[in-house]
């Protein structure tokens, strides 16, 4: 997996409404610190929707760190209590040719479930959403 650290100053970032993160399946085990620094520098007060875009159905890791996304997972439930249209969105980019959509959708599920219990638990501002292609980014349904 390849990181590219940008210097963003999102305390600068006064109207950001949004912001979308894209990672791979197996890096979504890594970025659990960069997810918590990133949402801890936003002071936006318009700041209301946090996407997770999944971008391909790689194998799940078999190490993952549940006190890291404990963390990210307490900080969105703060951010939903101060903020009531806020919504964090976990969207995947799965081939339903490949025959792993549900497979990996329900993967998705089982994740926030285990790992981001407080997101799990208030179905009002985690949304699950399943894009059919990279290339069709309007395009999307229910996961």
């Amino acid at each position: 997996m390849r990181v590219i650290a940008i210097s963003l100053d999102l305390k600068q970032l006064v109207v950001l409404e949004r912001l979308e993160f894209h990672t791979s399946l197996a890096g979504l085990a890594m970025v659990h610190d960069l997810v918590y620094r990133m949402l801890r520098a936003i002071t936006s007060p318009v700041f209301n929707e946090f996407v997770i875009r999944l971008l391909d159905t790689g194998t799940p890791w078999t190490r993952m760190n549940r006190h890291g996304w404990a963390a990210v997972d307490g900080l969105l439930n703060s951010i939903a209590e101060q903020n009531p249209d806020f919504k964090v969105v976990f969207k995947g980019n799965f081939s339903s040719s490949r025959g792993t959509t549900l497979v990996n959708a329900d993967w998705v599920r089982s994740f926030v479930t285990n790992f981001m219990p407080l997101v799990s638990a208030n179905r009002r501002w985690a949304k699950f959403e399943h894009v059919l292609h990279l290339e069709n980014r309007g395009r999307s349904g229910v996961l």
